[in-house]
């Protein structure tokens, strides 16, 4: 492995460029004075000086004093795990506080609610990356009645297991949710990844062996179409969002359509 690929992995575990070549430079010449680190480097002598301490709080290096002082780094393995730790700790309050925030931004009235059926018909390009997904969450969340969704394998199986918990809790409050995999190829290992990865109890799924219009609509009032090809998950593709009635009801004659022709997943014993 180059220097310039353990730069790379180095800096993926959170290490800025500089500390992650002073860093390398002390694993790879043991007990060395600040001046050899930067001319093995190639850091600057003074950037050396800024970059050390960071590496010392993160349990990198250690300064033996004397003179002149000695940096020596840490056995690597504990040391970078303990960076794992670090990361788990920073993400684990990090979600804590987007929680507690969440909780008081959602008792807040930013504006009117909209009452659907209401007004005009709209619709929404939802664009690729984390907005598809953030939608489908939040259309989850505010079902009532029922979830009605066609899709791939992938997508469902994507889909679910990033949601587990607002579909559980949807299933809790007594919503439907029915799931058709489109063009499914049904072999033993293929029903058993689904079973492994859509393992959430009461939702009732059912497989087409034919390719189908990928949709979700939400208690007859809203619905997400797919808009791009059947290899893409939610965070690489786009979906059309509509509570356009007319649309929805042509959607939801589909859906039933293919129910009927769909066939039951056996569950393994």
């Amino acid at each position: 492995m180059s220097e310039l690929d353990k730069t790379d992995l180095l800096m993926g575990l959170g290490l800025s460029p500089n500390q992650a070549k002073v860093y390398q430079t002390i694993l790879k010449l043991g007990n060395v004075p600040v001046g050899m680190i930067a001319k093995s480097s190639s850091v600057r002598r003074e950037d050396v000086y800024k970059v050390l301490p960071a590496l010392e709080k993160m349990g990198l290096v250690e300064k033996l004093l004397g003179k002149p002082a000695m940096i020596r780094a840490t056995p690597v393995a504990g040391a970078l795990a303990s960076l794992i730790v670090d990361e788990k700790v920073k993400s684990d309050e990090r979600i804590a506080s987007m929680k507690a925030k969440f909780q008081v931004l959602s008792k807040s009235m930013w504006v009117q609610p909209i009452v659907l059926g209401e007004e005009e018909s709209r619709y929404a390009l939802i664009p690729e990356g984390k907005a598809v997904l953030a939608k489908i969450n939040s259309l989850i969340a505010s079902s009532k009645i029922n979830v009605f969704w066609i899709d791939t394998q992938k997508e469902i199986s994507h889909v679910t297991s990033l949601l587990v918990a607002e579909i559980k809790k949807a299933i809790h409050n007594r919503v439907e949710v029915k799931v058709i995999i489109e063009d499914f190829k049904l072999d033993e290992s293929q029903t058993k990844d689904v079973q492994h990865t859509i393992n959430i109890e009461s939702v009732s799924i059912r497989f087409h062996h034919q390719p189908l219009n990928r949709f979700a609509v939400f208690d007859g009032r809203e619905a997400m179409i797919s808009t791009t090809n059947r290899k893409s998950t939610a965070e690489e593709t786009s979906a059309l969002w509509t509570t356009d009635t007319n649309l929805i009801g042509v959607l939801k004659g589909y859906f039933e359509t293919a129910w009927s022709e769909s066939e039951e997943l056996k569950t393994n014993q």
